[in-house]
């Protein structure tokens, strides 16, 4: 999967610093509390350098971060106001959505979802057909991924070993051929042990999924539609600044995690760089063939049950008013 960096960031801040507001009173700073989907890491690299560079606090804001976990109920601290703003994938907003949790997607952090199948690069494991007959470490939640990839590519889920265990240590002792993870962490683990590794991405088979998002409550968005322009401008201003210079990012998830690993962090969002910025459009900007296609694939997987409006997933709203007349 080849992805070229294309957008101009000059015009990104110009069109951001254009909006922003003036410096405001430390004491008319509005808190809000933004939940994360998992503990501090790079991937929140662009929050981070928007509260120490003050660009929330441009918009007159004063952030606290709630750290999630895989058992964490994401959706629950923003439909009951605990948090204004929250983290998580696409897909998750669309399970939410098909369970009538009334959230929306504002932004989009990922632009391509960075999980992929990897084996060792002695293998002979290359592409998915070579998958054929093999043992493949797969989550069940990325089961129906992997399945959506073998249907494009005519293969017989059948003709595939799937097993729920073993990971990218399975890989090192032989129990399993493929593994399934995060290019931008579990992979990059395994490449600091030592292996090389052959890469095989959904993408590559027609399985187009948005990963992170920035989401919020319909509640919250129609009541205050200022803050979420002021929020998300300021989040993306964090976001362009993080592509650009990933190099301190490793330094700042410290800051909030104090058994960060600098080096490995810096690692980490040098890898997500292709993921937000992916050379179309702008950083944040959805698309509704994306959304479209997201649903289509997991209603095809039986993750959800029934079609849903595309238009009840997402808003352009904040987007389009941010970066104003130059939207594609």
């Amino acid at each position: 999967m080849k992805i070229f960096f294309v957008i101009s960031y000059s015009v990104l801040f110009a069109l951001m610093s254009a909006c922003a507001p003036a410096d405001p009173s430390p004491t008319a700073l509005t808190p809000i509390t933004i939940q994360l989907g998992s503990g501090h890491q790079a991937l929140y690299g662009g929050l981070y350098v928007a509260e120490q560079n003050g660009y929330f606090e441009q918009e007159g804001l004063r952030v606290n971060f709630l750290e999630g976990s895989p058992s964490t109920d994401l959706v629950a601290p923003l439909v009951d106001g605990t948090a204004q703003f929250g983290l998580m994938g696409a897909s998750a907003i669309i399970s939410a959505r098909a369970e009538e949790q009334p959230i929306r997607a504002i932004a989009t952090v990922l632009r391509r979802d960075p999980v992929v199948f990897f084996s060792l690069s002695d293998s002979g494991i290359s592409k998915l057909e070579d998958f054929i007959g093999k043992k493949v470490s797969v989550s069940e939640r990325l089961r129906p991924r992997l399945r959506a990839m073998l249907g494009h590519a005519g293969i017989d889920s059948d003709e595939v070993i799937e097993v729920g265990t073993g990971g990218a240590a399975g890989l090192y002792n032989g129990d399993v051929d493929v593994a399934s993870g995060l290019v931008t962490s579990t992979v990059l683990s395994v490449q600091q042990d030592g292996y090389t590794v052959n890469i095989i991405y959904p993408d590559d088979y027609g399985v187009h999924f948005y990963s992170v998002t920035i989401y919020a409550s319909d509640d919250y968005i129609a009541s205050n539609p200022e803050i979420v322009t002021r929020f998300l401008r300021a989040a993306l201003q964090g976001w362009t600044y993080a592509v650009e210079n990933p190099q301190p990012i490793g330094e700042m998830v410290p800051l909030y995690d104090s058994d960060a690993d600098p080096a490995f962090e810096t690692a980490s969002m040098t890898a997500y760089l292709p993921y937000i910025n992916t050379g179309e459009n702008y950083i944040g900007w959805m698309q509704p063939e994306v959304w479209a296609g997201m649903v289509d694939t997991m209603l095809e997987q039986g993750e959800i049950s029934a079609p849903l409006d595309v238009d009840d997933l997402y808003t352009m709203e904040f987007l389009q008013q941010i970066y104003g007349e130059n939207t594609p």
